[in-house]
This record gives structure tokens, sequence and C-alpha cells, in this order.
């Protein structure tokens, strides 16, 4: 007698299904975009040095907290640009936050050297008056030497604790979007010890919403994705068990 073993695994991959997407959907909410900074979106050096890097803001709710937590990385080097910088010490990054929120350092990533915290931030000749900053130690925002910066292609995270406000992660997220988008809000990042630029060894650089930026999947649309699955493979669990009536 065979045997039919197709529809004991489609009822198991059935309630896996549900199972993983019932713990996705009761786990903490995310939401994120990210933001490139490049000489085109602001630059206090000509056509700029070609320091680039990416800025990943990644919203989460945890029980009654909101949270911003900012991926810094250092892109200079990964393209080619106008400037020709091949390398560069990222040492601040300066941001905005919605109108009636207020930031404060929630922890940082371990053995990250931005640990030093900063409110109504002035980045010299490129905006005044940005909201916070975080950068590694020294006594002025825009002064100091390139220690402990991140160099190419390294990155860090600080978590920051958002309050004043009642929105969702997802809400979070969608607003401050539109800020970068609209230029409500704003974000910069000083570079300093920029190797291979034809147009100096220090800048500081804007940064701006991607035209090509993807979104990246949260987990409650993944929690959706697993769930449509598992419902498809149990109704064609239905449908086998009817042709074999």
């Amino acid at each position: 007698m065979k045997t039919n073993f197709a529809q004991p695994l489609t009822a198991c991959i059935a309630t896996a299904g549900l199972a993983i997407a019932s713990s996705l959907l009761t786990a903490t909410q995310a939401q994120a975009f990210s933001l490139s900074v490049a000489p085109e979106y602001g630059t206090t050096n000509g056509i700029g040095t070609g320091a680039t890097a990416t800025l990943d803001f990644n919203f989460v709710q945890s029980g009654a907290d909101l949270l911003l937590n900012l991926g810094i990385t250092n892109t200079t080097g990964t393209k080619t640009t106008a400037g020709g910088a091949t390398n560069s010490s990222l040492v601040a990054v300066a941001f905005d936050v919605l109108s009636g929120v207020s930031a404060s350092v929630k922890s940082t990533a371990a053995g990250s050297t931005f640990t030093k915290f900063w409110q109504n931030v002035d980045i010299s000749g490129l905006h005044n008056g940005f909201d916070y900053g975080i950068s590694t130690p020294r006594n002025t925002f825009n002064g100091g030497n390139a220690n402990g910066g991140l160099y190419k292609n390294q990155s860090t995270l600080v978590s920051f604790l958002l309050t004043g406000s009642s929105l969702s992660a997802a809400q979070a997220e969608s607003a401050f979007l539109t800020g970068f988008q609209n230029g409500t809000l704003k974000a910069g990042v000083r570079f300093q010890q920029v190797d291979g630029s034809r147009v100096g060894t220090s800048d500081k650089v804007m940064a701006g919403v991607s035209a090509d930026a993807e979104p990246v999947p949260e987990p409650t649309t993944i929690a959706g994705m697993v769930m449509g699955l598992g419902s498809l493979v149990a109704a064609r669990r239905k449908q086998a068990k009817k042709a074999t009536a």
C-alpha cells in the first residue's frame, strides 16, 4: 500500500508557518529606512572630497519605550566619486528629531567609540541647529582629531530613547522619513583624515534620502508572508483530501 507523505508534510509546514507567524507578530516591532551621506546633498568642500556614509534609522517599539537604533557606516571608497576619496575617518553624526520629541542615549554597541552625546549642534559651514549629535570623545563637535573614528566599511550602532511622543514605531518611521524627504529634518556627518581626495583631507557632508533606497523588510511583513504560506499549504492539503476521498 502506498503511503502519502505529502499530506502529513503539508500539515507540518502549515502548522510551523502559523507558529512562526504568531511568534513574529508578538515580537518587538521595528520599522527602518536609510539615509545616504554624499556630496550631492551638501558639502563644505566644493565638489566634496568623496567621503560618504550610510545612516540606518531603525525604530523599535520596546514595551512602552520608543527607541531609535542609529546604524552608522563609513562607505568612503566603496564607489567612485568626483572627489576621489579612498578612505576617511567618520568622527561625528548630527541629526534632527520630530518637533516635541526628545532623545537621550539608551546604549551603544560594545566597543563603540561613539560615546559623546551632544544637543543643539552646529556643523560650521554646513548647517546650524541640528537637534542632537553623537561623536567620538572631543571637546567640541567641530574640533578634535580623527582618533576613534570609523574607517572604510566600519560601522557602529547607537540606541536612543525617544520621549515626548505617543507614536508607534511604524508611525515614527513614516514621520521621520517624510521629514527627511521634505527637508524639515536634516542630518549631517563629519569626516577627517580623508585619503586620496583631490580637494581636501576633511569634509562635512549632508545626508539625504536616496532615490534608489530599498525598503527594509519588517517583522510584521515577514509574519504576514509566513501566514500566507501556511494558509496556502493548508488549502492545498484540503484539496488533496477531496481528491483522494
